[in-house]
């Protein structure tokens, strides 16, 4: 029962892994959907978005500080997207764009391995789901690699792994959301 008392906090907030898997979507649609658009406006777009889901992150951990234990690594999640997005907003716009394209496929890396994590958090509420999201997140992983193999060469392929590697991600999000909200309203009954 401590372990279920010590996931309430996380899911009463099943909101905001809705919210940046939204936002993820929408990035992936955008790169997916628009290859002749210039690096430097997605590479704008990016460090916006980095910003608010850093925020966003830190809103989780600070309000999840005193229901669960694993709230550290939220908080640690979110100043380094606050801090990417200000080290790239510092950029000369050219420097910026060159640094956009390795930050992307690096922080589609990171974010994928930490919602690793998350979801083996949530395994033992939630292990039908678990293959599912592990799935997405490797599909998310192996994308990022194949972009940062190859991420000027690739021409159009960058912007197909770059869009694919958020969707997917987002989707993660999403599902994780989902099944968040279903924990949640089980606590309550």
């Amino acid at each position: 029962m401590k372990n279920l008392n010590n996931f309430v906090g996380i899911s009463r907030y099943w909101w905001m892994p809705m919210f940046t898997g939204i936002v993820a979507i929408a990035i992936g649609i955008w790169c997916l959907c628009s290859p002749q658009s210039s690096l430097p406006i997605l590479a704008y777009a990016f460090c916006i978005c980095l910003c608010a889901t850093g925020f966003l992150n830190l809103v989780y951990a600070f309000a999840n500080m005193g229901g669960h234990y694993g709230w550290g690594w939220s908080l640690a999640y979110g100043i380094i997207e606050i801090l990417c997005a200000i080290w790239l907003f510092a950029l000369p716009v050219a420097a910026m764009t060159t640094a956009f394209i390795y930050a992307i496929g690096l922080f589609i890396i990171f974010v994928a391995i930490n919602a690793i994590s998350e979801s083996l958090v949530i395994y033992n509420y939630a292990s039908f789901w678990i293959g599912w999201l592990i799935g997405l997140l490797l599909m998310t992983i192996i994308f990022s690699i194949l972009f940062l193999a190859g991420p000027v060469a690739g021409g159009i392929a960058v912007w197909l792994y770059i869009g694919i590697s958020f969707i997917c991600y987002g989707l993660y999000r999403i599902l994780l959301s989902a099944k968040l909200r279903r924990i949640n309203s089980s606590i309550k009954e």
